[in-house]
């Protein structure tokens, strides 16, 4: 591991060359967090003919001496001399870690700011390594797309959308047909004969991953805006706490076409975003 560690605003960038070098970083993230420690097989068995992609290494951001955030740097397995980047704050993934649950707050300025730093430590090492170009993905007004914007990574591909309405201000749009919904008892869940949709609600946030929370067979997009619509309604009458929902959506028509008709409007969006590493 080098030795030579790099400044930027009081937090420090220091990189692991070795091939399980993201394994140490997390390792001594569950550590900090209290957790067992952590090994290999806690991660899910990767997927495809290719297997894991090999690790060309990892940036530890460090406050203090703290481990405060990483980025794993791996080479794309379907590009030659490609290289992608992931970064982790460590606040939100111990959180994740004791509540089971994603993380739906915010970004602080300290993650913009780390997530910048270790894109481009990740940038000088995998030019190092002989790769002609880094990529990786994320929301354009979060932490990466920052970094895109600080390092001129160009976007080049939308992967996702995030849909928002504020409850308290929202009006049910006019024209919807009625549905007949009924409400299960797992988080906020309702449900008609042909759809389902659940939304997990932490402190003052709704969230909704249409992937994962919303079913839909034979349901018209205007019979799913309605049942949307309805589950906004409880949520303003019911959860008086919850300022902001939230829709994470991709890759499903029926469910981009009802956001929309349910009063919904697009505030982020998940991009793609590669940078050229030109030699030094």
């Amino acid at each position: 591991m080098s030795s030579e560690l790099f400044f930027e605003s009081e937090l420090f960038f220091e990189w692991d060359g070795r091939p399980d070098a993201d394994e140490h970083v997390i390792g001594e993230m569950y550590a900090a967090a209290g957790e067992p420690p952590y090994t290999a097989d806690d991660e899910p068995e990767p997927t495809g003919d290719q297997g894991r992609p090999r690790t060309i290494g990892a940036v530890a951001a460090r406050r203090d001496g703290a481990l405060l955030g990483w980025a794993w740097v791996y080479e794309d397995p379907d590009h030659e001399r490609v290289a992608r980047v992931q970064a982790m704050y460590v606040p939100r993934q111990v959180r994740r870690l004791k509540t089971g649950c994603y993380d739906l707050l915010p970004p602080a300025a300290e993650e913009f700011e780390m997530v910048t730093g270790l894109y481009r430590r990740a940038a000088d090492e995998a030019r190092a390594a002989g790769c002609r170009t880094l990529r990786w993905g994320g929301r354009d007004t979060g932490p990466d797309g920052q970094a895109a914007t600080a390092l001129n990574a160009r976007g080049h591909g939308e992967c996702a959308r995030y849909w928002s309405t504020e409850p308290a201000t929202w009006q049910p749009p006019a024209g919807l047909p009625e549905v007949q919904v009924h409400q299960l008892p797992t988080h906020l869940t309702l449900a008609t004969a042909d759809a389902e949709v659940s939304a997990f609600i932490s402190g003052h946030a709704a969230h909704i991953n249409a992937g994962e929370s919303i079913r839909h067979e034979n349901a018209e997009p205007r019979a799913l805006a309605a049942l949307i619509a309805e589950l906004v309604t409880r949520l303003r009458r019911d959860h008086p706490e919850v300022t902001e929902l939230t829709v994470w959506e991709f890759d499903d028509t029926a469910v981009r076409q009802a956001l929309p008709l349910a009063g919904l409007r697009i505030t982020a969006r998940t991009m793609d975003y590669e940078l050229p590493l030109t030699p030094s």
